[in-house]
């Protein structure tokens, strides 16, 4: 059996508004092995060199002190944990979205109104994530769905916690709580503290000093416990506690000042590691031509590792590896060239058993975006291709009246890049029927950085 301490703590729009320096001292403080972060906005890497960690995933806003690694399928927030040479765990990291805040409509909104909306803005967001959970379970693969919720648990509102707290007026199940536990996961603190009224758990918000702009603490909006570790039933959990302000009930441990509005959760694992599955994993997904890149195979006997273009059969080698030191491939980039490529691991008979996707970045080769017309008529669908994105976990496509400055005003209309380095997606009454048709007029869409209302590139267009 292994044992692994993880910690799960939303850091607040990258951790700079109260004391980036203590986001760093509370997951040194936590002595965790592996954090999961909410908000990392563009943070990630600056966390883990102030750590001295050696293992970021961007994709899923994870730092690690033993190694990460992406699935074959690099989708729906997963990220594997080497605990054991050879051996990992997944964790599942989401972040729902926090608009139409659920327990602040309970009280005034019919239960069915509150109940679809966090079906529609809630449960659809975390539900991919869940069907990637549910397929590794199939597989024996211990799994941890974590992250901020923004909705509570209907373990939170029973019958017995009615008017412990001003806004819980009635018992509610709610979606996201109940779905993950149909899906066979369990809810890692209820698994320690089962009773709601001894140990109500509360995360959010955490009563961190004042910033400028938004103090939930300090505009007395209403306590939940929204951030959740659901272990697979093969995990045992040994112990849970809270991080956050030391003024907190709540606050098993703290340091001061707290650096974000919710606390953390702190949890002590054992577990069984499963065999790692057939994968090549490069210790980057995207690099500036010329980095060295680390390459890896587990679950397979692999005899060599190839790069070839990006798509093509195994045989159409641009560049064969040298030979592995200590199981571990070194790949200098410089051979291979700039662009867009697959690592693909060969057995000794020279047949694949595992690849994966790599990005070579030429000094030409920078993030962009373009619409697939410079101009529509009214109603009709708007497509946008992006490409050489960071790959970030919150990067996001936005359309803005053109002209306007982006760090001030909300966009018109957004959607995710799901971390992708490269992709396409429409807007359309299909995806943004509440706020669809464009009006007539000059717009420009902005490929922003990971949450952030930070310009990386963008591409003019009109509506007529």
């Amino acid at each position: 059996m292994a044992e692994l301490r993880l910690l799960q703590l939303n850091i607040e729009y990258g951790g700079t508004g109260v004391d980036f320096d203590k986001v760093v001292e509370a997951i040194e403080v936590s002595g965790a092995t592996v954090a999961a972060l909410q908000e990392g906005c563009g943070s990630m890497p600056r966390i883990a060199d102030a750590l001295d960690w050696p293992y970021v995933d961007n994709r899923t806003q994870v730092v690690s002190q033993v190694p990460l690694l992406d699935p074959p399928a690099a989708s729906d927030g997963v990220v594997f944990v080497e605990l054991e040479p050879g051996r990992v765990l997944a964790i599942v990291n989401v972040h729902p979205p926090s608009r139409g805040y659920g327990p602040f409509r309970v009280a005034d909104e019919p239960v069915k109104r509150v109940d679809r909306r966090e079906r529609r803005v809630r449960l659809s967001h975390v539900q991919p994530s869940l069907d990637a959970a549910r397929a590794l379970m199939d597989d024996r693969v211990p799994v941890i769905l974590l992250g901020d919720f923004n909705a509570p648990s209907h373990r939170d509102w029973t019958d017995a916690t009615v008017g412990s707290r001003p806004h819980v007026v009635r018992a509610f199940k709610w979606p996201t709580s109940v779905a993950a536990e149909e899906t066979g996961l369990v809810d890692a603190y209820r698994a320690v503290y089962p009773d709601p009224v001894t140990h109500p758990g509360l995360t959010w918000p955490a009563e961190r000093p004042f910033v400028k702009g938004y103090n939930p603490a300090a505009d007395g909006h209403a306590e939940d416990r929204i951030d959740f570790m659901y272990v697979s039933p093969d995990i045992n959990v040994e112990d849970m506690r809270i991080m956050g302000e030391s003024e907190s009930p709540y606050s098993d441990l703290s340091i001061t000042p707290w650096p974000t509005d919710h606390r953390g959760l702190l949890a002590e694992l054992r577990l069984e590691p499963a065999p790692a599955p057939a994968l090549v994993s490069v210790s980057r997904r995207i690099v500036p031509l010329g980095d060295d890149v680390e390459v890896r195979v587990l679950g397979a006997s692999a005899a060599s590792v190839v790069v070839v273009p990006h798509d093509a059969e195994a045989e159409t080698v641009v560049f064969e590896v040298p030979a592995p030191d200590a199981g571990r491939w070194h790949l200098a980039t410089e051979f291979v060239g700039a662009g867009q490529f697959d690592v693909v691991a060969r057995d000794e008979d020279r047949k694949e058993v595992a690849r994966t996707r790599l990005w070579v970045a030429g000094p030409g080769d920078q993030p962009s975006v373009h619409t697939d017309r410079a101009r529509y008529a009214s109603g009709e669908p708007i497509g946008v291709r992006w490409s050489w994105t960071p790959g970030n976990r919150a990067d996001w496509i936005a359309i803005y009246p053109r002209g306007v400055d982006v760090g001030g005003q909300r966009p018109t209309m957004h959607l995710a890049t799901a971390a992708t380095i490269e992709g396409a997606a429409s807007f359309s009454e299909a995806s943004h029927r509440r706020r669809w048709p464009l009006e007539p007029g000059e717009y420009t869409a902005h490929l922003l950085m990971d949450d952030l209302r930070v310009s990386l590139a963008s591409s003019d267009f009109s509506v007529g």
